[in-house]
């Protein structure tokens, strides 16, 4: 495990905003929307510890996508506090990734207007919208995207389609609507 980065080190308490989502996993409910509203609370200066009993792989990936760098700490075998901070030494002002994805979403939309397949994973119960989309992604013809009517971000999915080589974008309609373009850049 590496030194704790010193912006960790050096944070006042009123710099904190602690979360302890595993109240939130042991009722059965995916904790990924109260953490980004977190995320979007966070005030210059302040970090977010969350408090778990794993290390959130693909969190990490999704947030390092939007400029912060997170830090784990193994307090014992059950107990991990993963903490999300922007980086104050970095030299290069990062565009959130969100943001990105929102504002080309019509233009990869119109991009493969006439080439997309659809897929269809809100009714299913996990993991069969990963492994749904996987599969239609093992088939996909070169020119074409995969457009996925989902319930939610699937945080999930995200570091296997950087794995193999997709793009996204990503289009939240509202609360249990998401629209996905998967595509091959």
């Amino acid at each position: 495990m590496s030194d704790k980065p010193e912006v960790i080190s050096n944070l006042e308490p009123e710099q904190l905003v602690q979360l302890d989502v595993r109240p939130v996993l042991a009722g059965g409910t995916d904790p990924f929307q109260l953490i980004m509203a977190k995320i979007n609370e966070l005030q210059e200066g302040q970090a977010l510890e969350i408090i778990n009993t794993f290390t959130p792989a693909p969190l990490i990936t999704v947030l390092k996508r939007q400029g912060f760098s997170a830090y784990t700490e193994m307090v014992n075998d059950q107990l991990v506090h993963t903490f999300f901070y922007k980086d104050p030494v970095a030299t290069a002002p990062v565009t959130s990734a969100n943001e990105s994805i929102r504002s080309h979403w019509d233009e990869v939309n119109a991009r493969f207007a006439d080439n997309l397949l659809f897929a269809d994973v809100r009714d299913l119960e996990m993991p069969e919208p990963m492994i749904r989309i996987l599969e239609a992604l093992d088939t996909l013809p070169g020119g074409k995207a995969l457009f996925v009517y989902h319930k939610k971000l699937p945080v999930f999915l995200l570091p296997e389609l950087a794995e193999r080589k997709f793009d996204y974008r990503v289009n939240e309609i509202a609360p249990g609507e998401v629209h996905l373009l998967i595509f091959r850049p």
